[in-house]
């Protein structure tokens, strides 16, 4: 006869909890996963616009602090601007655009790196994020007063895009961002669905 430890029941999941629980964590996933999908698109968009509007204001800040012309431009190669409006906007460049430095009264702003002038920040965006805009060239030159150059190819709308495009998002908003820079050079950030259409809209 067994002893009658052997009889005792041993702990355990039957197959019929374990297909419940599989089944319980299916649901779950298929609940969780599009909106940490949806979490992690925002905040890239959101990262990718504040740097955006963080770099205008650096570049304003540092035409005032240093005295001399400031230039944000598209670059591919991180070492000079690209004028071509067939590339994408994805890097840009911030470079002190003085032709002389070792002078004090020297000036250019040409918006052009040329000289001894030197790049204060490069930065790219992630791969997801698609740059809109109808000007000819994505290009800010500060001066020293603080206010842009105005010229016509120098961008002061443009549209942030992902695959989702120009729809309605967390919070009621779009999930794309609209950035104008206004003639005091200063930039802000838009929301809204009717504005992102109105300054050209995703693809």
């Amino acid at each position: 006869m067994l002893p009658h430890k052997m009889h005792a029941k041993q702990p355990g999941f039957t197959l019929i909890e374990l297909l419940f629980a599989i089944t319980l964590l299916a649901v779950l996933a298929g609940i969780g996963l599009p909106n940490m999908q949806e979490f992690v698109r925002n905040s890239r968009m959101s990262a990718s616009a504040n740097d955006i509007i963080s770099d205008f204001n650096f570049a304003r800040s540092e035409a005032v602090k240093r005295r001399v012309p400031i230039t944000l431009c598209k670059s591919q190669d991180g070492a000079a601007c690209d004028a071509d409006d067939t590339d994408p906007f994805n890097r840009w460049i911030i470079f002190v655009d003085d032709e002389d430095p070792a002078v004090a009264a020297a000036t250019d702003g040409n918006g052009e790196i040329d000289g001894a002038e030197v790049i204060l920040r490069d930065r790219q965006l992630p791969e997801s994020i698609t740059v809109v805009t109808d000007a000819d060239e994505i290009r800010a030159i500060y001066l020293p007063t603080g206010f842009p150059f105005i010229e016509t190819e120098n961008v002061n709308r443009f549209v942030l895009c992902d695959v989702r495009g120009n729809v309605t998002s967390a919070g009621g908003d779009s999930a794309a961002r609209a950035i104008e820079v206004l003639p005091t050079g200063r930039p802000s950030v838009f929301r809204t669905e009717a504005t992102v259409t109105a300054f050209g809209g995703c693809p």
